[in-house]
């Protein structure tokens, strides 16, 4: 939201609200009986407007910051050193709106709290010159109430904007990584899709070739033939299961007549300890399979336990297998 403010226009607004302030002090400098000091404000007032309004990163330095704050306290001494002490001073007294304005100017460009400190600095050297007047203290809290007040405000109203702009900022990185996400999906989507079909149209006449009974193949490239149809399913379909170790014991195990099934229903990447003890479990499942029958390995989705399941069922009269990773 704070973006969403012309730079350039309060720029502009702020250093002729100053340049007025400064104007009106001069004309004024027959009501004060130190001139010379209230001049010397003058500079050092103008010279800290020019320092804040100055093009840069939103948030001043810290050394340009502090600097207004105690130039607001360097400019409220010198112009009250010259002031009267019996009667209300008027135009003799430019620096509260003048200061007002620095201080908004500083809530404004990230610094609040200095400028609550100036505020703070500017009231209390205000009122304690006032105890010195005959009007007396409520003089200096009517010359500090309205600067207090437009400063409150200017603080309340940034720190609205900033969170403002920190929402929209969330928001912003958030639809951002939805899209990005989205992107990803998609591009691995058309590439899984790709990848497929491309193994489609290479492998179909082949495999289809070597499913046809009334195909004259030899045995020995039939039954290659469909060793490869298994093990282009099993990258299919076997995700991150289907690791060179684990699909080398897959292939023994079909070498023995076991029909062997990888299902990866986890959706994520697998975790090399897993994997090692896929292929641990493995080792000592298949030496003890005896006689034909289906062993499926399932890996099963993120946040189930347990991860990784081995089933062997077989195919007649014995004893099942039941592991768990």
């Amino acid at each position: 939201m704070t973006r969403s403010i012309p730079t350039t226009f309060i720029v502009l607004l702020a250093a002729a609200f100053a340049v007025l302030q400064i104007v009106l002090g001069v004309a004024s400098l027959d009501g004060t009986s130190q001139p010379e000091a209230s001049v010397s404000a003058m500079i050092v007032y103008a010279v800290l407007m020019t320092l804040v309004l100055l093009p840069g990163g939103r948030k001043l330095p810290a050394s340009t910051s502090w600097s207004a704050v105690a130039g607001t306290g360097l400019i409220t001494f010198l112009v009250q050193f010259g002031l009267s002490r019996s009667g209300w001073p008027g135009y003799a007294a430019w620096h509260p709106a003048a200061l007002q304005c620095l201080l908004i100017v500083l809530a404004m460009r990230g610094r609040p709290r200095l400028a609550a400190l100036g505020c703070a600095l500017f009231t209390a050297l205000t009122i304690e010159w006032s105890s010195t007047t005959e009007p007396g203290i409520g003089e200096g809290a009517r010359m500090s109430l309205a600067p207090a007040l437009f400063v409150a405000t200017a603080i309340a109203l940034a720190r609205f904007l900033d969170l403002n702009d920190s929402r929209a900022e969330k928001k912003t990185r958030q639809a951002l990584a939805l899209l990005d996400e989205a992107a990803r999906a998609r591009a691995h989507s058309v590439e899984v899709a790709g990848w497929v079909q491309e193994m489609r149209d290479l492998a179909l006449p082949s495999l289809a070739l070597a499913a046809d009974p009334d195909s004259e193949l030899p045995a020995h490239l039939r039954h290659r033939m469909l060793e490869t149809e298994a093990a282009l399913r099993d990258r299919v379909r076997g995700g991150s299961l289907a690791t060179d170790d684990v699909l080398a014991r897959i292939s023994k195990a079909r070498a023995r007549g076991i029909t062997a099934h990888l299902l990866d229903d986890r959706g994520a990447v697998m975790d090399p300890r897993d994997t090692l003890a896929l292929v641990e479990a493995l080792d000592e499942l298949l030496p003890r399979i005896e006689r034909p029958g289906t062993l499926t390995v399932r890996a099963r989705p993120v946040g189930k336990s347990p991860s990784i399941t081995i089933v062997f069922a077989p195919s007649g009269a014995g004893e099942s297998a039941y592991m768990e990773i």
